[in-house]
């Protein structure tokens, strides 16, 4: 069995594997957001409106120009997105939603980019990384940060991932696959819970969407390398724990442009990284005095995923560690989470695996954000949205194992989009699952997978012939693996 072989059957088994988790979870994530026979009905009549929309939009987007069809899918997004909306505002959402926008909100208002974290009892001026505050601040300058700001916002970074998303399809030669794969991201249920909201989510997907085009496309110009570079280190300081798929898609890249070419990619690319990094770190070694490369809140973070009542999602700290400053809370956190590790080390490991796994499976993150807010919503809300959360991914799941299987006759596009499903999957994995883990975490999988399903359907698993490529393979070719 050949390596791509291998790799095809190992992200479709996983994918299914996942999706079967989903499928055996659903009874009882019905049972707890259970809300009476009608709230049921009502939510599987929701989720096939849903299905429904979707599919049109699927079917007859990507083959027509008609500005009336257009018009209506517009219409029906700009709804949904409204919707969620409504369910938002008015609403304190605890988590880092509030914490976003007090950190916009202080340095607005001139206190600098740093907050009394109240269940560490300090105030904390590096815990959270740097650019989605800063957005976020100067998009509140112009606009302010009411919920219908937020939800324009969350939909401009929405729609810049979807017209990336258009961009890599177009580049592995399937532009209908990319308008379908688009759309469906545009109303993608967990998208439109979250587009109301200051989640960082939005603009992580982006610039996870920038850098691997930028790797697909790259023959080492300056542009490119400034793009990866850039790219790099805005994922970093927006969400430190993605900080590993550049690497990971310029792994991707080595049958293309050779080994040595992409390491010297990298290196140029680095550089440009270091450069746009510094500002950070100068900042930090002046308000610190201490190189924070990224974010004090490693430590913590490694201890939310590593102790014995860990879950995955987060939980306060202990006690004891309250009133430190914030590097030796964080290094006192660390360090608890490293003896518990030492002392039991299969208990770790199976932790990991279970954390990416009900992660990676399960879709009821919004409902849970939802609920959660005060003043909170009324009970039925939970058994409404839940089918169309929770069955709109677990049928993505089991839709992307089959596409992966029927991607090994696509060629090189095939190779591709399987590839960056994988690369996906082994970041959250290796720099993920071991650290605190929920389902936000793996929200910029969520379009690969769009992508390999559509793609799959657009290709229809006819394979190409062996002669030749699907696509050219020298370095003016579009990407391949």
């Amino acid at each position: 069995m050949t390596s791509g072989r291998v790799l095809n059957v190992g992200v479709a088994a996983l994918l299914l594997m996942l999706a079967a988790y989903g499928v055996l979870s659903a009874p009882g994530l019905a049972a707890h957001w259970r809300a009476g026979l009608s709230a049921d009905l009502a939510g599987m009549a929701l989720f096939g409106v849903w299905l429904a929309f979707a599919g049109w939009s699927v079917t007859r987007l990507p083959q027509t120009t008609d500005a009336r069809a257009w018009g209506v899918f517009a219409a029906g997004a700009i709804a949904l997105r409204i919707a969620a909306a409504v369910l938002s505002d008015g609403r304190v959402s605890p988590g880092d939603p509030h914490w976003y926008l007090v950190l916009a909100q202080g340095l607005l208002d001139g206190h600098g980019l740093g907050l009394v974290e109240p269940y560490m009892g300090t105030r904390a001026v590096a815990l959270f990384p740097p650019v989605y505050p800063l957005l976020l601040a100067g998009w509140g300058a112009m606009f302010g940060l009411s919920t219908a700001a937020l939800l324009v916002l969350s939909s401009l970074l929405d729609l810049a991932s979807a017209s990336v998303i258009v961009l890599l399809a177009r580049r592995l030669g399937a532009p209908r696959a990319g308008v379908a794969a688009a759309c469906l991201f545009l109303v993608w249920p967990s998208q439109l819970l979250d587009a109301p909201l200051a989640q960082k989510e939005s603009l992580a997907t982006l610039l996870v969407l920038l850098l691997a085009y930028g790797w697909i496309v790259t023959t080492g110009r300056m542009r490119e390398v400034v793009l990866i570079g850039v790219g790099s280190a805005a994922l970093a300081l927006t969400q430190p724990g993605e900080a590993l798929l550049s690497l990971l898609f310029a792994l991707l890249q080595w049958r293309r442009l050779g080994f040595a070419r992409v390491m010297r990619i990298g290196a140029a690319a680095g550089s440009v990284a270091l450069l746009a990094m510094l500002p950070w770190w100068w900042r930090n070694d002046a308000l610190l005095h201490a190189f924070v490369p990224l974010t004090s809140a490693g430590g913590y973070s490694l201890w939310i995923g590593n102790n014995p009542a860990a879950t995955g999602n987060w939980m306060p700290p202990p006690h004891a560690l309250y009133g430190l400053p914030e590097l030796a809370f964080s290094r006192a956190a660390g360090g608890l989470a490293l003896d518990w590790i030492a002392a039991h080390p299969v208990d770790a490991i199976r932790l990991t695996l279970a954390k990416f796994v009900r992660a990676a499976a399960i879709g009821q993150a919004g409902l849970k954000r939802l609920a959660a807010m005060r003043p909170g919503l009324a009970p039925e809300t939970g058994a409404l949205l839940l089918p169309t959360l929770h069955g709109s991914y677990v049928l993505l799941l089991a839709l992307a194992g089959a596409a992966t299987m029927r991607l090994r006759g696509c060629g090189t596009s095939g190779r591709v989009a399987i590839g960056l499903v994988a690369m996906c999957f082994a970041q959250l994995l290796l720099l993920g699952a071991p650290f605190e883990f929920g389902e936000r975490h793996r929200a910029f999988v969520v379009p690969f997978l769009l992508l390999a399903v559509a793609l799959a359907r657009e290709r229809g698993g006819a394979r190409v012939p062996t002669r030749r490529p699907a696509m050219p393979l020298r370095s003016g070719a579009r990407a391949t693996i």
